[in-house]
Protein backbone atom coordinates (compact mmCIF):
# COMPACT_ATOMS: atom_id res chain seq x y z
CA UNK A 1 0.00 0.00 0.00
CA UNK A 2 1.20 3.13 -0.75
CA UNK A 3 0.99 6.65 0.64
CA UNK A 4 -1.17 9.13 -0.96
CA UNK A 5 1.09 11.77 -3.08
CA UNK A 6 0.63 14.29 -0.34
CA UNK A 7 0.65 12.74 2.45
CA UNK A 8 4.72 11.78 0.40
CA UNK A 9 5.16 15.63 0.24
CA UNK A 10 4.22 16.75 3.81
CA UNK A 11 6.70 13.70 4.83
CA UNK A 12 9.40 14.93 2.99
CA UNK A 13 8.59 19.14 3.13
CA UNK A 14 8.51 18.74 7.35
CA UNK A 15 11.77 17.25 7.74
CA UNK A 16 13.35 19.57 5.62
CA UNK A 17 11.84 22.48 7.15
CA UNK A 18 12.40 21.10 10.65
CA UNK A 19 16.52 21.52 8.71
CA UNK A 20 16.04 24.97 7.85
CA UNK A 21 14.62 26.27 11.07
CA UNK A 22 17.22 24.46 13.14
CA UNK A 23 19.99 25.93 10.67
CA UNK A 24 18.58 29.56 11.33
CA UNK A 25 18.03 29.07 14.70
CA UNK A 26 21.86 27.84 15.12
CA UNK A 27 23.10 31.05 13.31
CA UNK A 28 21.10 33.17 14.89
CA UNK A 29 22.06 31.57 18.46
CA UNK A 30 26.35 31.48 16.93
CA UNK A 31 25.45 35.18 16.19
CA UNK A 32 24.46 35.99 19.63
CA UNK A 33 26.81 33.90 20.99
CA UNK A 34 29.73 35.86 19.00
CA UNK A 35 27.83 39.35 19.99
CA UNK A 36 28.61 38.33 23.39
CA UNK A 37 32.03 37.08 23.09
CA UNK A 38 32.83 40.35 21.53
CA UNK A 39 31.38 42.23 24.14
CA UNK A 40 32.76 40.40 27.34
CA UNK A 41 36.54 41.10 25.47
CA UNK A 42 35.41 44.91 25.57
CA UNK A 43 34.40 45.06 28.94
CA UNK A 44 37.39 43.22 30.01
CA UNK A 45 39.67 45.49 27.85
CA UNK A 46 37.68 48.74 29.96
CA UNK A 47 38.54 46.66 33.19
CA UNK A 48 42.03 45.88 32.12
CA UNK A 49 42.26 49.59 31.41
CA UNK A 50 40.76 51.04 34.44
CA UNK A 51 42.58 48.81 37.17
CA UNK A 52 46.00 50.38 35.02
CA UNK A 53 44.58 53.76 35.64
CA UNK A 54 44.00 52.87 39.12
CA UNK A 55 47.25 51.40 39.24
CA UNK A 56 48.77 54.45 38.07
CA UNK A 57 46.70 56.49 40.40
CA UNK A 58 47.80 54.75 43.48
CA UNK A 59 51.18 53.59 43.44
CA UNK A 60 53.11 56.89 44.03
CA UNK A 61 50.78 57.89 46.54
CA UNK A 62 51.05 54.92 48.55
CA UNK A 63 54.42 54.43 47.83
CA UNK A 64 55.43 57.62 49.44
CA UNK A 65 52.96 56.68 52.64
CA UNK A 66 54.82 53.43 52.64
CA UNK A 67 58.48 55.60 52.59
CA UNK A 68 56.92 58.15 55.52
CA UNK A 69 56.63 54.99 57.62
CA UNK A 70 60.05 53.51 57.08
CA UNK A 71 62.44 55.49 59.45
CA UNK A 72 65.43 55.83 56.62
CA UNK A 73 63.09 56.07 53.58
CA UNK A 74 61.08 59.23 55.59
CA UNK A 75 63.26 62.42 54.82
CA UNK A 76 63.00 61.62 51.14
CA UNK A 77 59.33 60.92 51.22
CA UNK A 78 58.25 64.12 53.03
CA UNK A 79 60.24 66.19 51.02
CA UNK A 80 58.01 64.84 47.90
CA UNK A 81 55.00 64.46 49.72
CA UNK A 82 53.20 67.78 49.10
CA UNK A 83 53.74 66.97 45.16
CA UNK A 84 52.26 63.94 45.34
CA UNK A 85 49.49 64.52 47.22
CA UNK A 86 48.65 67.44 44.52
CA UNK A 87 49.06 64.74 41.89
CA UNK A 88 46.94 62.31 43.90
CA UNK A 89 44.38 64.45 45.01
CA UNK A 90 43.54 65.86 41.01
CA UNK A 91 42.74 62.30 39.79
CA UNK A 92 41.47 60.77 43.23
CA UNK A 93 37.77 62.41 42.10
CA UNK A 94 37.58 60.54 38.81
CA UNK A 95 39.46 57.48 39.00
CA UNK A 96 39.06 56.14 42.92
CA UNK A 97 35.66 54.63 44.20
CA UNK A 98 33.14 56.89 46.56
CA UNK A 99 34.91 55.21 49.37
CA UNK A 100 38.28 55.75 48.72
CA UNK A 101 37.19 59.79 47.68
CA UNK A 102 35.71 59.86 50.79
CA UNK A 103 38.24 58.32 53.29
CA UNK A 104 41.48 60.23 51.48
CA UNK A 105 39.23 63.69 52.11
CA UNK A 106 38.80 62.25 55.82
CA UNK A 107 42.64 61.70 55.75
CA UNK A 108 43.67 65.00 54.17
CA UNK A 109 41.26 67.32 56.07
CA UNK A 110 42.47 66.15 59.16
CA UNK A 111 46.37 66.26 58.53
CA UNK A 112 45.69 69.56 57.94
CA UNK A 113 44.41 70.58 61.10
CA UNK A 114 47.13 68.23 62.98
CA UNK A 115 45.25 65.28 64.88
CA UNK A 116 46.51 63.27 67.33
CA UNK A 117 48.75 60.29 66.08
CA UNK A 118 46.18 57.60 66.87
CA UNK A 119 44.07 59.76 64.36
CA UNK A 120 45.87 60.08 61.73
CA UNK A 121 46.99 56.39 61.31
CA UNK A 122 43.40 55.50 61.64
CA UNK A 123 42.18 57.42 58.85
CA UNK A 124 45.11 56.38 56.93
CA UNK A 125 44.37 52.69 58.45
CA UNK A 126 40.88 53.29 56.15
CA UNK A 127 42.25 54.83 53.40
CA UNK A 128 44.33 52.47 52.93
CA UNK A 129 41.79 49.33 53.10
CA UNK A 130 39.29 51.30 50.95
CA UNK A 131 42.05 51.48 48.10
CA UNK A 132 42.63 47.69 48.55
CA UNK A 133 38.60 47.28 48.10
CA UNK A 134 38.75 49.87 45.14
CA UNK A 135 42.03 47.82 43.01
CA UNK A 136 41.43 44.16 43.81
CA UNK A 137 39.61 42.98 46.69
CA UNK A 138 35.99 44.37 46.12
CA UNK A 139 34.88 41.88 49.17
CA UNK A 140 37.96 42.11 51.48
CA UNK A 141 38.05 41.17 55.33
CA UNK A 142 41.17 42.50 56.20
CA UNK A 143 41.40 45.05 59.18
CA UNK A 144 42.50 48.45 59.72
CA UNK A 145 45.40 46.49 61.87
CA UNK A 146 46.46 44.43 58.91
CA UNK A 147 46.56 47.15 56.52
CA UNK A 148 49.11 49.21 58.88
CA UNK A 149 49.85 47.09 61.54
CA UNK A 150 52.63 45.25 59.85
CA UNK A 151 54.36 48.63 59.80
CA UNK A 152 54.76 49.44 63.23
CA UNK A 153 57.33 48.05 64.76
CA UNK A 154 56.40 47.83 68.48
CA UNK A 155 53.05 47.86 67.82
CA UNK A 156 53.14 45.04 70.85
CA UNK A 157 53.71 47.94 73.55
CA UNK A 158 50.92 49.91 72.08
CA UNK A 159 47.99 48.54 72.74
CA UNK A 160 45.99 51.65 72.33
CA UNK A 161 46.91 51.76 68.52
CA UNK A 162 45.21 48.25 68.08
CA UNK A 163 42.62 49.47 69.93
CA UNK A 164 42.59 52.74 67.68
CA UNK A 165 42.43 50.89 64.70
CA UNK A 166 39.34 48.73 65.57
CA UNK A 167 36.96 51.04 67.67
CA UNK A 168 34.62 53.65 65.36
CA UNK A 169 35.67 56.54 64.35
CA UNK A 170 33.61 59.02 66.59
CA UNK A 171 34.20 57.13 69.66
CA UNK A 172 38.08 57.25 68.60
CA UNK A 173 37.70 60.99 68.07
CA UNK A 174 35.84 61.46 71.96
CA UNK A 175 38.81 59.10 73.08
CA UNK A 176 41.16 61.58 71.77
CA UNK A 177 39.39 64.71 72.52
CA UNK A 178 39.58 65.54 68.87
CA UNK A 179 37.39 67.20 67.34
CA UNK A 180 37.04 66.29 63.27
CA UNK A 181 37.06 69.15 61.28
CA UNK A 182 34.71 66.88 59.01
CA UNK A 183 31.06 64.88 59.34
CA UNK A 184 31.13 61.33 59.53
CA UNK A 185 28.19 60.13 57.35
CA UNK A 186 29.14 56.29 56.79
CA UNK A 187 32.79 56.43 58.34
CA UNK A 188 32.98 52.79 60.17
Amino acid sequence: MTLPLWLQIVALVIPAAVAIFSALWASKSARRAQRAEHESARLRALEDRVAQKKYELYQPFLQTLGDMLTPSRNAAATKKLEDVIADFQTFVTVWGSDEVVEAFYRYRTAANSSPPTLVIMRLMADFLVAVRRDVAWPETHILNLHAIGMRINDLAEHPEMVEALAMPLNELFEREKWEAPFDLPSAR
